[in-house]
């Protein structure tokens, strides 16, 4: 029995990317950078973790969380009892770089009791944006090809993607009739054509579209295939530079209803043309 709704925990963290990269070798955070985003992403699990409406799941945008400090994101995941999906600044390996993510479970999750051990993996970036190509050189990136697809039990079926991987046309395919959530995280400041997308998707794949961009540029966005035009934008932060927590409410049993049976109801947009709910 899945229930009725999931709720989002959002960290809209601020990284200025030219300020926090310096445009020669390493590609990595400056100090000044790292100490600034960590106490964002502390006071933002404080205020999630102290508000009335806990999350499930919390997100984090691209490339925010800062190299050495990954343990204390378990703990902070631990302490919330939420999942959390998190950028990582970018990543040496060898003399190639790559730019992921991590996902980390606590123990007790979905219970939102803290947990004093959480699990964790990363996924990581297919397609990478110019403005990375030309900082670090396309040969020096590593692409990361793999698609996941997260089971979060009574809570639904989550897709995940980086950034320009949003516009992977092959990823949606795979998603179609799988998922119930699509969380994106992402540095972009190209917004506009991200709150257009969000929408084509959220019809196309048939599911809840999850945007957590960087504060830099703001936008982060949660949108879902509700019939009556007004309910679809659930949330929209918009405004450059702008450090903020949210927690919105999405729906998943209700939807998956609809993704299964297909019968058109008041509360969402019909399925669209060839789509088939598939298992897990």
């Amino acid at each position: 029995m899945l229930q009725e709704f999931i709720n989002i925990g959002f960290i809209q963290t601020v990284v200025e990317g030219q300020i926090a990269w310096p445009p020669l070798p390493p590609f990595q955070m400056t100090k000044a950078s790292e100490e600034k985003v960590w106490a964002e992403l502390k006071k933002g699990f404080i205020d999630l973790m102290h508000g009335y409406e806990k999350p499930q799941l919390i997100v984090i945008p691209e490339l925010s969380v800062p190299h050495g400090y990954e343990t204390e994101l378990r703990r902070l995941a631990g302490s919330s009892g939420a999942v959390v999906i998190a950028g990582l600044d970018f990543v040496y390996i060898g003399d190639k770089v790559c730019n992921r993510a991590t996902v980390v479970i606590p123990r007790n999750w979905p219970s939102l009791k803290p947990s004093k051990s959480t699990s964790f993996f990363y996924f990581g970036k297919t397609f990478y944006s110019k403005e990375e190509e030309d900082m670090i050189g396309k040969a020096n990136l590593i692409s990361q090809p793999d698609i996941y697809i997260m089971n979060a039990g009574t809570y639904g079926i989550i897709g995940v993607a980086i950034c320009s991987d949003f516009f992977d046309i092959e990823r949606f395919v795979v998603y179609k009739g799988r998922i119930h959530h699509l969380v994106i995280i992402s540095h972009n400041k190209d917004t506009e054509s991200y709150y257009f997308l969000a929408e084509a998707i959220a019809r196309l794949v048939y599911c809840n579209v999850i945007i957590c961009n960087t504060g830099e540029f703001g936008d982060s966005i949660a949108f879902s295939p509700y019939a009556k035009p007004f309910r679809r934008m659930i949330y929209r932060h918009k405004g450059q530079g702008l450090f903020s927590t949210q927690v919105v409410c999405l729906p998943v049993d209700t939807l998956d209803k609809e993704q299964v049976t297909g019968t058109k109801n008041v509360e969402f947009k019909g399925r669209p043309p060839g789509y088939d709910k598939k298992g897990f």
